[in-house]
This record gives C-alpha cells, structure tokens and sequence, in this order.
C-alpha cells in the first residue's frame, strides 16, 4: 500500500516521545547551585526564575535563550531586591549553568520506539514539535527515531492554524486523525479544536503547560504511558 493511503499519528517530540523537562530541572539547580555560593537564597531566586521565564514568553518564545536569560534576570533582579550589584562573573556562570540543557542529551521516553515501530506497519507517522530549530533538529537526531516518521516538521508555535495547515499538506481528513502529546494547550486542544482526536500523555511539565485545561472529553483519550497507545488507536 503507498503510505499516503494510510491514517495519521502526529506525534509531540519535547516530554512525549523523548523526556527534556528534568533535564531543565537539572540545570535550573546548576545555576541556582550558582546563585547559593554568591550568598543569595536559592529558593527565592527560584521562584524569580519560574515567573520571570513564563513572562518572557511574548519576547522570547520558546527560543534556545530564554531559559538561561531568565535565569540571569532572576539572578540581577534578586541582588536588586537585596541592594548589591549584580557581579558579571555570576551572571554569565548563571547562564551557563542554565544553556547546559541545551547540550544534554533527551533521552527517550519509555516505550516510544516500541510505539512508533508498531504504529508505522499501520499508519503514518508525523512529527509536529514546537521550539528552536536547531535545538529540536539535535533532538531528532539524538532520538534515532528520524527513519519512523514520514514527516517532520518544526514550528515555532503550535495551534489550531498549524495543524489545519499540517493536514491539508498531508491531504488527510481530521476525523481520522490522532494528535500525541503531553500538552494540554499546544497538543490537545488545538487537536479538537480542528477536529482530530486526541491522545493526553501525562508527564511533568512546566508552568507555562499548565495555562489551559482540556476544552472537551469528546475525542480525548488520557493515559499515562505511550505503551498505551497503540491499543487506543487501534480500538
């Protein structure tokens, strides 16, 4: 059969097919480790970092320097806040405590390539992930998952318009297609939103994830491990 024939998976990469948000926990303890040598409290700067990373958001998206500048900026507005100047050897060390996750290795999620080696013999394999290009191009490529998927592509933002645009160049219908992620606010509601169904994998994510709750139950499917999936998408 010519795979164009078969049905859709579009599949998230970043906490869905491979694990990144511990590595961001990592190295957001390397560069708090930083902050707590200078003298300064650790969990303050911490709480800074977190909110301070989802407000640069509008400025930064999900660029490769938005972690670290957040938490620089966490480091600079805390010596403000206790009336000492920020020391540049600090701040630059905070920052590259904080871009290590960059460099890391995301290792793959539990059963991802049992999952995509059997819903491949079936269906069409699509990877839709978010993010900056050459961080997301390194993860593909740490992956080995490349040779599974029929079609890559990376985005700087995903929404409904993404995916209405993903399935018209896939020349697929909605209805029989599935969206696999772990977020609620690029992966599964922008799914229903244009008419897929949609699989939630819970897995620890960071605040910014946490914005949205599912807009319907209808076309959702929840489950905790990617195991999961092929039984779902096959029943």
């Amino acid at each position: 059969m010519n795979r164009t024939d078969l049905p859709v998976v579009v599949f998230d990469g970043d906490d869905t097919l491979w694990i990144t948000e511990p590595l961001y926990d990592a190295a957001r303890r390397a560069a708090r480790g930083v902050v707590e040598t200078v003298g300064l409290s650790g969990s303050t700067w911490e709480d800074l970092q977190r909110d301070i990373d989802v407000r640069n958001i509008p400025k930064f998206g999900l660029s490769a320097v938005r972690f670290p500048t957040s938490c620089r900026q966490a480091y600079e507005l805390l010596c403000a806040q206790v009336g000492r100047p920020p020391e540049r050897n600090t701040a630059d060390e905070v920052y590259s405590q904080a871009a290590q996750v960059f460099r890391q290795v995301a290792p793959l999620a539990p059963g991802a390539l049992e999952v995509v080696t059997a819903l491949r013999t079936s269906h069409r394999i699509v990877l839709l992930t978010q993010g900056d290009v050459a961080v997301q191009d390194k993860r593909v490529d740490d992956s080995g998952l490349e040779p599974f998927f029929d079609l890559i592509r990376i985005v700087p933002k995903k929404d409904a318009d993404t995916l209405r645009k993903l399935l018209r160049d896939l020349g697929v219908d909605a209805a029989s297609a599935w969206m696999v992620g772990n977020s609620v606010p690029s992966d599964v509601n922008p799914a229903l939103a244009v008419g897929m169904r949609a699989i939630w994998v819970d897995a620890h994510v960071w605040e910014h994830e946490k914005r949205e709750q599912a807009s319907s139950r209808v076309g959702l499917t929840e489950v905790d491990a990617l195991t999961q999936i092929p039984n779902v998408i096959g029943s």
